[in-house]
């Protein structure tokens, strides 16, 4: 395997790269970069081995479909030209995958200008892990001028929570953060005036997958009528999912939780947490503001090459 294909896998397996986003952009910039050296037979070789190494990094991570739509999408224009010789295939691989970073950073400029909105003076805000898109929002909201609080879960046993504080309180944001076993409590108990998650999958219906840990904060949120947002880009559909028994669920190295536990005590390190659709009360995305059943049928419109 290329070395830089595997260098690229070990950073996203080790979380040095770490959210969805980043995690296909990453996958996108390997392939772009792997594409202009590959030596290949003929077209048909260079799709398949473009395939090959896409789908070996997306291997790094088992719940990104973002990374793997991105192969998905050099895919798809590669085998609409498969009879061009291989050196035009490198050429619409890299404009394929220019076009894709563009697509990404327009779809986050829609997103920060439609969860920003959302965000009121005085809000009590409440977040989970570190998604950067999250954190663009709330950098957005504090930029014009909103005065308003954050609190939100250190997140174990990696402890990406402890990002998410860095960055806010660099930005000026008055920030509380909280243990993990205390979220759920302080959620239900505190006046809180909105929720705000990212996403690392999203299934057909509507429902989603985030860090672990959210599942129980939406749901205490539902109950008690606190509004629950998804910001996400809408490329992070599993076209596979028609709900969320169908996305497969990463578990970690059990050494994250105790690196020295004792011999025989078994450990489970799930990375994600399944969110019901009817938790969540819209999906900040790149077409706007969007109820969860209505999300599907938007991005099958919008993102043909998906599917």
């Amino acid at each position: 395997m290329d070395k830089k294909l595997v260098q690229v896998y070990n950073k996203i397996k080790s979380i040095e790269i770490q959210g969805a986003t980043n995690v296909a952009l990453a996958v996108a910039n390997a392939l772009k970069n792997y594409g202009k050296t590959l030596k290949a037979k003929n077209s048909r070789d260079f799709v398949r081995k473009i395939k090959s190494a896409g789908k070996y990094l997306v291997s790094a991570r088992a719940t990104e479909p973002m990374a793997d739509n991105v192969t998905e999408f050099a895919i798809f224009y590669l085998k609409r030209n498969i009879d061009m010789p291989v050196g035009e295939l490198k050429n619409i691989l890299n404009e394929s995958l220019s076009y894709f970073f563009a697509l990404a950073k327009k779809n986050e400029a829609n997103i920060i200008n439609s969860g920003e909105k959302l965000i009121k003076s005085k809000y009590r805000i409440f977040t989970h892990c570190h998604s950067s898109t999250v954190i663009k929002i709330l950098q957005s909201a504090k930029k014009n001028k909103k005065n308003f609080q954050v609190f939100q879960t250190e997140t174990r046993p990696l402890y990406q929570g402890r990002k998410t504080a860095d960055e806010l309180v660099k930005a000026g944001i008055k920030d509380t953060l909280i243990v993990d076993s205390a979220g759920a409590s302080v959620l239900a108990q505190e006046k809180f005036d909105l929720l705000l998650l990212g996403a690392d999958a999203i299934a057909r219906d509507g429902s989603c997958v985030n860090k672990v840990g959210s599942f129980g904060l939406a749901q205490i949120a539902f109950l008690n009528k606190i509004p629950v947002y998804i910001a996400t880009q809408a490329l992070k559909i599993n076209e596979d999912a028609k709900n969320l028994k169908a996305i497969k669920m990463e578990m970690r190295d059990a050494k994250e939780i105790w690196e020295k536990a004792p011999r025989g005590l078994k450990i489970l390190n799930p990375a994600f947490d399944k969110i019901p659709a009817e938790f969540i009360s819209g999906y900040i995305t790149d077409f706007g503001i969007i109820k969860p059943q209505r999300l599907f049928k938007k991005i099958k419109r919008n993102y043909k090459f998906i599917f």
